[in-house]
């Protein structure tokens, strides 16, 4: 139970966002969306805007993406969040407001440097510094990002995060909550987007980028990652000079991705910059599932070596090892043109908000891929094949998880850097050798290995867990108060199919075992050998095989005769 709210407090909280609202709804009005807020049922604050700005609205020759646009900078910090964030959603916003919002700059004026020293010295406490560049390197809404000399002479970047913004930030946050609440509630034709659920979403992505530790432990993790890759370059962070509102690091210099003629000068081969970014965004999201999930060319500098080297980690990816499997599993049905393979993985990847005709997706599918693959896959533009993706799972009421849309933008922009320094460039060429190299791993003894003993243990834990799940239906059925409408006909086959069904789960996890013993025994190489192979690892994987084949005849023996 949370803690009760003191009636001031809610009183001032009550005031603090009538104040800001009409300060939203003010904006809104300028810009010609007062009829939004009606709709709202916020008429009173709508009235009290209107007297503020006037009956002025709707700024002629601009589009309605592009006035919302304008809002949003106008609106602050939040709000500009809120339109990159969605200019990230292409499975539920238009491509014209997509491109729009895409435009979206939090830059803003520079704080002096006065202030920049005074956080410094409250943040940190010492004087660490010998100098501190007046002009900084860049001022977001967020941060500001500095030059510094270390009394040790070492040089560094330092990024202080402005004062005050998670007050202003929470106040927003808490409207926008309301708003959301107010659109499912007046606007059921946008249920679809979830508009409570996405504005919860945004909201622990914003409170994770506006925490230092956040953006400092994603930083520790990618050095840690790719410490053994001399392609990658990490800037080493000062953990001990970092604190919620202070980042302190390495300095990175290198020439932009996208500085042309400067990569030309230092004598890179630009298609071979192209193939490296691509090569290290397909490691880090298959091999690692950890990948930097904004990486516009202002985050992407090039080295010698060459070498890519990443800053700004406040917004990374994650995918647990299903999610790449499945990644996988989907990759391989397009490269085969495959669709029911690729319906399959889609449907493991989405989250489904409503019944799903599967025939029907895979007919689309197919179509979709047809339209896409008539040519030969490196011809495929991935950006757009992609979005024209969500767009179809849309149709089909699939919803996908945030990670997965960070992946489909990042791949997006990882694609237009390719394309921005070698015109013909198309990151799916680089992605079959990927392919190809998870797909023979499939085949090794070590990975089969691996897989079987995480099903195994997934197994167990399932069987675990099984007593306790089936408790309050046995204490239903003690009392006499279950109650179900389903007629069993013949309990004496329905016995008999769960024996059958209980004696091959019995013998499959002692093959399993099994292959995993001698899997352990091949990979240790344990004596006596013959070929250079264990004895005993071969004769397992022999009555491995027998009990398989054993266990499938008698599978079909048994179903034949039902």
């Amino acid at each position: 139970m949370s803690p009760k709210t003191s009636p001031i407090a809610r009183m001032t909280k009550a005031y603090r966002h009538l104040e800001r609202l009409t300060e939203l709804t003010r904006v809104m009005v300028k810009f010609g969306f007062g009829d939004l807020f009606d709709t709202l049922g916020l008429g009173v604050i709508l009235v009290r805007a209107r007297k503020l700005v006037g009956l002025a609205e709707r700024p002629p020759g601009l589009t309605r993406p592009q006035r919302l646009t304008m809002a949003l900078e106008e609106m602050g910090l939040v709000f500009v969040k809120l339109g990159q964030y969605l200019s990230t959603r292409q499975d539920i916003m238009p491509s014209e407001y997509l491109q729009e919002f895409a435009r979206l700059q939090d830059s803003v004026p520079a704080l002096p440097l006065s202030e920049i020293l005074n956080i410094i010295k409250v943040e940190l406490d010492e004087d660490l510094f010998m100098d501190v560049s007046e002009q900084p390197l860049a001022a977001a809404s967020i941060g500001q990002v500095h030059t510094a000399l270390l009394k040790s002479g070492q040089e560094v970047v330092v990024k202080i995060r402005r004062p005050g913004l998670e007050k202003q930030a929470q106040t927003d946050l808490e409207i926008l909550s309301e708003l959301a609440g107010q659109v499912e509630k007046h606007l059921p034709f946008l249920a679809y987007i979830r508009p409570v659920d996405l504005v919860s979403e945004f909201k622990r992505s914003l409170l994770a980028e506006l925490n230092y530790r956040r953006e400092a432990f994603n930083q520790s993790r990618f050095l840690r990652l790719h410490s053994q890759n001399p392609e990658i370059k990490i800037p080493f962070l000062y953990r001990s000079l970092s604190t919620d509102n202070i980042l302190v690091m390495e300095r990175i210099r290198g020439v932009k991705i996208n500085d042309i003629e400067g990569l030309i000068a230092a004598g890179h081969d630009l298609r071979e910059l192209a193939r490296l970014a691509s090569r290290v965004a397909l490691e880090q999201i298959m091999r690692f599932g950890f990948f930097h999930a904004d990486p516009h060319p202002g985050n992407l500098y090039i080295q010698p070596g060459p070498t890519l080297a990443f800053i700004d980690f406040g917004l990374v990816g994650q995918l647990d090892r299903r999610t790449r499997d499945l990644i996988f599993r989907l990759g391989l049905g397009v490269a085969r043109q495959n669709p029911l393979v690729v319906t399959r993985a889609i449907l493991g990847l989405t989250i489904q908000e409503g019944e799903v005709d599967r025939d029907r997706l895979e007919m689309e599918i197919s179509v979709f891929m047809e339209t896409y693959l008539s040519g030969t896959l490196g011809e495929l533009r991935l950006g757009q094949f992609l979005r024209d993706a969500l767009d179809l799972l849309y149709q089909h009421q699939l919803r996908s998880p945030p990670d997965l849309l960070l992946l489909v933008k990042g791949l997006a922009q990882y694609e237009g850097v390719g394309t921005k320094l070698a015109p013909d460039f198309q990151i799916t060429e680089e992605a079959k050798p990927v392919l190809a190299s998870l797909y023979k791993k499939r085949f090794t003894p070590g990975w089969w290995a691996q897989t079987l003993k995480r099903r195994s243990l997934e197994l167990i834990s399932f069987l675990e867990g099984m007593p306790r799940d089936l408790e309050p239906l046995y204490q239903s059925l003690k009392t006499g108060r279950l109650q179900t409408d389903m007629a069993i006909k013949d309990l004496d086959r329905l016995g008999q199919s769960i024996s059958k069904a209980s004696y091959r789960l019995a013998v499959s996890v002692v093959l399993g075992a099994l292959v995993i013993g001698s899997a352990l025994v091949v990979h240790s190489k344990i004596p006596p050998l013959w070929r250079g192979l264990p004895i005993l690892g071969l004769v397992g994987f022999l009555a491995a095989a027998i009990m398989g084949f054993w266990l499938v005849m008698d599978y079909l023996r048994r179903d034949k005769g039902d």
